[in-house]
Formats: structure tokens, C-alpha cells, sequence
């Protein structure tokens, strides 16, 4: 079964654009099925001919051979004889050696072809690609799936739930429409939480979704550790021994929705400071790990500049911590949810530094803080039964602090809305964001 991605209306409206694409993700995220997907919406939709549409991959050495070898034969070998857009697709681009420059001179001297190229390291397609293709090329971020392409999978009817609910919290974080859900207890709730339970313990990696067993999924995540291991990170960092970024990996996956500490990492990998940030680059630039860093205007009362911790897939860090149990029987519920959000934030924006987190040296904290335009929306996440509005001291301090028009507090089971002085307070559903 394809699982249709939300990434392609983004993508839809610059197909027939001059401009090259790139599509990045990490590993198994579906990038190969991706194009798939692309291929059909061109033939079906675009009323490309299925002759003017090809799908490759250096993974083949044969192609990639050729095209090494004269990439404007390569490319020209495709075209047809109509003068008709030729669409070229590569998989696993960042195979090709000064792959950026062999695409600025095809895009120089080739009319009507569009190349659409995947890789899975950022750190490999911009070195490659970005440096010559300025202007030329047009970069899209594909991740495992979403919470909506979860449900597009597992439950249709959950998927318009989700639809309609999240258009609510949405159109009130981006155009501040109110809300106009009755307040209360959410009706969904039980049934809603139960799949995002399941999405937030195994994750989004499709092959993990689309399998039909706890051993199968297990089998899964530990395949694709050992082969970002093999096939990127070690690869990039060229590594001797894995040891340290094993160590490394197992330790962040404990601190997701916690402040990075680098000394103690230091100590827990056995890396020195710059190794050590080299190696968490490189988690970064191959989609495993990110850092949200905090938001300050007085530097004398927030906490520190040092980031906090999360990871691209749940079901990813939960293998490296080796614990896959439901929510309810593990005491890091809240940091898997809160890492959750920020997946979203991640995908919805992204652009990393309009995310950020609050903190200050007397202990009040806010989870999120996000820089929409001109304003900032703190967002609270707490998986708990509500049965009213009602915010924390930390909340309210942010509110007393920095004044701002609107908020967000994330709950387990509660719709609703407050008003704390001139802060306009939107109350919902975790599941639905």
C-alpha cells in the first residue's frame, strides 16, 4: 500500500517550473516511493506521457557510470522527440562525485528537462549540489511519516477527524481565527490517543508502520540503525570504531526534552569537545537528532544558551533506549510527547530557529516558544486530564513577561479557551496538533 504524502502539494505547484528539486530526508524515509508518487500525480494529473517520465538510481552503479562518465549524453538519452518536458528523477544522488557541478551544466545546456533528485544526507547534497546550483535548484525536506500519514494508513475515519481538528488549532496558530469548538472533553479523545500512543512508541518510518507485528517492527528500527551506521554516519565521520557514536546516540536518546549538557555527553561518549561536535552535526545533517535552542530577550535571567534535545522518530529513539512500552508504564511519557510536538513544529516551519524553548534560573519554563511573523506563541504541552482552562505559574509568568497576543496549551482530553490579561488562550487536544 502507498501512503499519499503531504509533502506533494508542496511540491505540485513547481513541476513545471524551470528550476531543479531536491528532496532530503533520512534513510527508509520513503523518498524512493516518494517519487513513485510523483511519477503518478505527473502521468495521471499533469497528463505527462509515461515516456517522459523516468525514475533512476545510483544505487546502480551502471547508471551512475554513465552519467559520471558524460552526464549530457546521459540526460540526453532520455529526451523524446516532441520537444515534450522530459522528467529525470534520481534516487540516492549524492552517490555522484561533483554531482552540483555535472547539474549546473546540464541545467545550462539542456532544455526542457526537469531533474528532481533525492538524497539522504543534507550534509552530502549541500556540499554537492547547493554550492553551484544557487538559484537552480529548489530543496524540499521528505521525514518519516506524520501523524495524518499515520492515520491515512491505520484509519481513514480518524483521518478526517484529524483533518477537521487540526485545521481548528491551525488556522487559530496562523491566521488567529477562534475557535469554534464547543468546550469540553474531546469526544475522540479515547480512540485518538490510543493511535497516537501507538505513533508516538514505533514511530513514522513506513516500513515500521506498514508492518504487522511488534517482532516485525523491532526487527525494522534495528535494521535501519545498523544501516545509518554503515551506509551514512560512519561513512561521513570516518569512523575506526562505532563505539563512541553508539555511546553518543544511546545517551541523547535519554535526553530528548532536556537541556544538552555538553560536558557530560563528552564523558558518557568518551569524545572530546570537538569531536564531540562533529559528531552531533552529523546526527543533525543525517536526520536522527536536532536542538531547539531557548528564547531570550534578558540574558541575565534566562537559564543558559545551551539547547535542548530531540529526535526526528520516536520509534527510533525508543529502540536506542530499548524500551517500546505504552505510555502509561514508562516515566519519560512527557518528554515523548513533548518530543512529538516539536516534530510537527519541525516539519511545519522548517526553519529550525523559529522554534524555541523558555527557561529561567528561578525555574519557570514553557515548552515552546514559536516566531510567527511579528509575534511570539508560547505552546505548553501537558498530556493531562482537563476539566476546565486553566494555565501554570510558568505559563502565566511567560505572559506576565513578554505580553503576547496569543498561546497554546496542549492537553489530553480538553477543548476550550481563556483569557489571562490581553493573552488570548487556546486549550486542545495534544493529538490534533
Amino acid at each position: 500500500m502507498i501512503v499519499q504524502r503531504e509533502l506533494l502539494a508542496q511540491i505540485k505547484v513547481f513541476l513545471k517550473r524551470k528550476e531543479y528539486i531536491a528532496i532530503i530526508g533520512p534513510r527508509q524515509c520513503g523518498k524512493t516511493t516518494f517519487l513513485e508518487i510523483i511519477k503518478d500525480y505527473l502521468i495521471k494529473e499533469l497528463k505527462i506521457q509515461k515516456q517522459s517520465v523516468h525514475i533512476i538510481t545510483f544505487e546502480d552503479r551502471i547508471f551512475l557510470r554513465q552519467f559520471e562518465s558524460d552526464p549530457v549524453s546521459f540526460v540526453k538519452s532520455y529526451l523524446t522527440e516532441n520537444n515534450e518536458i522530459t522528467y529525470i528523477m534520481i534516487d540516492e544522488f549524492q552517490y555522484s562525485e561533483e554531482g552540483g557541478q555535472k547539474l549546473k551544466f546540464i541545467y545550462d545546456t539542456i532544455k526542457n528537462v526537469k531533474i528532481i533528485v533525492t538524497g539522504s544526507s543534507s550534509l552530502e547534497i549541500k556540499a554537492q549540489v547547493g554550492k553551484y546550483m544557487v538559484g537552480r535548484i529548489l530543496t524540499f525536506h521528505l521525514y518519516p511519516f506524520n501523524f495524518k500519514e499515520f492515520l491515512s494508513f491505520k484509519d481513514k475515519r480518524f483521518e478526517s477527524i484529524y483533518d477537521e481538528k487540526n485545521k481548528i488549532i491551525f488556522n487559530w496558530l496562523f491566521e488567529h481565527k477562534k475557535s469554534k469548538h464547543k468546550q469540553g472533553e474531546e469526544q475522540f479523545y479515547e480512540n485518538m490517543n490510543k493511535l497516537f500512543e501507538e505513533y508516538c512508541i514505533w514511530g513514522g518510518y513506513p516500513a515500521v508502520v506498514l508492518s504487522k507485528s511488534n517482532i516485525e517492527r523491532k526487527k525494522v528500527l534495528n535494521d535501519i540503525y545498523n544501516n545509518y551506521i554503515l551506509k551514512d554516519i560512519k561513512g561521513l565521520l570516518q569512523l575506526a570504531t562505532e563505539r563512541n557514536l553508539f555511546l553518543l546516540s544511546q545517551y541523547l536518546s535519554t535526553q530528548i526534552g532536556n537541556i544538552v549538557v555538553y560536558q557530560t555527553l563528552g564523558q558518557m561518549s568518551g569524545l572530546n569537545y570537538r569531536h564531540l561536535k562533529k559528531h552531533i552535526n552529523v546526527l543533525k545533517e543525517t536526520y536522527i537528532y536536532e536542538e531547539v535552542k531557548p528564547y531570550f530577550t534578558n540574558r541575565q535571567k534566562e537559564l543558559s544558551k545551551n539547547p535542548k534535545a530531540f529526535f526526528i522518530d520516536l520509534g527510533f529513539r525508543n529502540n536506542l533506549v530499548e524500551n517500546m512500552n505504552t505510555l502509561e508504564k514508562r516515566s519519560d511519557s512527557g518528554a515523548i510527547i513533548e518530543n512529538a510536538i516539536f516534530l510537527k513544529l519541525y516539519e511545519t516551519f522548517q526553519n529550525i530557529n523559529k522554534i524555541n524553548f523558555w527557561r529561567t534560573k528561578a525555574g519557570a519554563k514553557v515548552d515552546f516558544v514559536l516566531q510567527i511573523k511579528e509575534n511570539i506563541i508560547p505552546i505548553e504541552v501537558k498530556f493531562s486530564s482537563f476539566s476546565e482552562p486553566k494555565i501554570s505559574k510558568s505559563f502565566n509568568s511567560f505572559i506576565e513577561s513578554f505580553k503576547p497576543k496569543h498561546g497554546i496549551v496542549l492537553t489530553k482530553n480538553f477543548w476550550g479557551s481563556m483569557k489571562k490579561e490581553n493573552t488570548e488562550i487556546l486549550f486542545a487536544p495534544v493529538c490534533y496538533f
